[in-house]
């Protein structure tokens, strides 16, 4: 595949891929990982947020979000 995509493009080979679209690729002879540990580290600092307390159990599937009055952290701005 990747001759076929050299015919038609020019392709340069940068090496292992290393973060894609916020998703950090580690790459071993057990396969390859993904996470987005990097991306949610640096969310949480953006919003503030690194002293909040992690929880071991995921949120519900069909949990609602609601606005909570008196938040003054959120942005309530449109991009």
């Amino acid at each position: 595949m990747g001759k076929c995509l050299a015919e038609e493009f020019e392709i340069k080979k940068l090496g292992n891929l290393k973060y894609l679209l916020g998703i950090e690729v580690t790459q071993s002879k057990h396969g390859i990982f993904i996470t987005q540990h990097k991306y949610v580290l640096d969310f949480l600092r953006d919003t503030r947020k690194m002293a909040c307390k992690p929880s071991s159990i995921p949120i519900d599937l069909n949990h609602k979000l609601v606005e909570v009055e008196g938040d003054r952290d959120t942005n309530k701005e449109a991009c």
